[in-house]
């Protein structure tokens, strides 16, 4: 036989008011209600607690609120330092009123997002900040009529009677990033995008488009638009031999991708076939996660404040939880362009 103790009894409420000398009902006033009980029974419960260890059992507490004390937080890809950043803001604020963060990720597949909401669903989650797939409102709507509200992360065509949201103006970002390479002298512009489903990708495109007609250029000749199955750096690198087809007088002067991620990809695919930023064509990222300083070049970019946009999620969440007369609304931040060295004037 095994001298290895096994799993022992976890301890329980009556163990800490048998070791405390006091009822049941006064440990469960010190852990949810110190206000009601003297402050030498609360130091005595309080101690027993240390004592034994005492886990409170917060599916006990779920079942009879009706609620846990855990948000959801569904992004398209858990891999992407962008979401690391957001999912930091959004931790950070509801910790600050004792929830937890359960992250789930959508891998960008609407079947996906749809089994991680039923989850949310079914775990009583109190709320969830979401990143959707599409535009498709249907999985929000259903969580909200099972009595979980949800705030829209980076989607900013939602209406505000529908849930609260916060975005990122990416017509602005497209627009940044364009007129950059515009008044580099960049003339023909590949658009590396991903799914035309995501908001993002088709608002930054409009940008960018905006910028050409803004200075006197026809769109439709001075923009070519390619679009990867994933916003990755895989995506990116596979992404470079389109990029280059056509030989070096119909390859774009610049590439202005979705991500950085993919931006990151196209400076591997470039490396790789002898050729580089901004030496033989500009290279424009959007996001400004940590890796877009530290390649080499360094990787021009339109920076979102991604710690604010989960901040501010979670935020408009908690408003909602607490607040009766909460009201939807709808945030947008500004991006701004960080110019590096992965830019450069157009050289004939």
């Amino acid at each position: 036989m095994s001298s290895s103790e096994g799993p022992r009894r976890p301890v329980g409420i009556n163990d800490v008011a048998a070791r405390a000398g006091v009822s049941p009902g006064t440990v469960s006033n010190v852990l949810n209600r110190p206000e009601r009980v003297a402050e030498s029974t609360r130091r005595r419960v309080e101690r027993a607690v240390q004592e034994l260890d005492y886990v409170r059992n917060s599916s006990g507490r779920s079942l009879r609120s009706g609620r846990s004390d855990s948000v959801g937080l569904l992004v398209l890809d858990v891999t992407n330092p962008f979401f690391a950043e957001v999912a930091r803001g959004v931790e950070d604020t509801a910790g600050e009123e004792g929830l937890a963060v359960v992250l789930l990720n959508s891998a960008e597949q609407a079947a996906r997002q749809r089994r991680s909401i039923r989850l949310l669903a079914e775990q009583r989650a109190a709320g969830a900040v979401i990143m959707p797939v599409d535009g498709d409102t249907t999985d929000l709507l259903w969580l909200r009529k099972q009595g979980v509200p949800g705030v829209l992360l980076d989607r900013g065509d939602v209406s505000a009677e529908t849930a609260c949201s916060v975005s990122v103006d990416n017509h602005a970002g497209g627009m940044a990033a364009g007129r950059h390479l515009i008044n580099l002298g960049h003339e023909r512009i590949t658009y590396l995008s991903g799914p035309a489903e995501l908001e993002q990708c088709r608002t930054r495109l409009e940008g960018l488009r905006a910028a050409v007609a803004e200075s006197g250029g026809d769109p439709d000749r001075a923009v070519r638009v390619i679009r990867t199955a994933q916003l990755n750096a895989e995506s990116g690198e596979k992404a470079v031999e389109e990029v280059l087809a056509g030989g070096p007088r119909r390859r774009p002067q610049a590439v202005f991708c979705t991500n950085d991620q993919l931006a990151v990809g196209v400076l591997k695919g470039l490396g790789e076939r002898g050729l580089s930023a901004p030496g033989d064509l500009s290279v424009v990222g959007y996001d400004d996660v940590n890796l877009a300083a530290l390649v080499h070049p360094g990787l021009t970019t339109v920076a979102q404040p991604k710690y604010e946009l989960g901040r501010a999620a979670m935020e408009l969440l908690l408003s909602e939880l607490n607040d009766q007369e909460h009201h939807h609304e709808r945030l947008r931040f500004a991006p701004e362009l960080v110019v590096r060295g992965s830019t450069a004037a157009y050289r004939p």
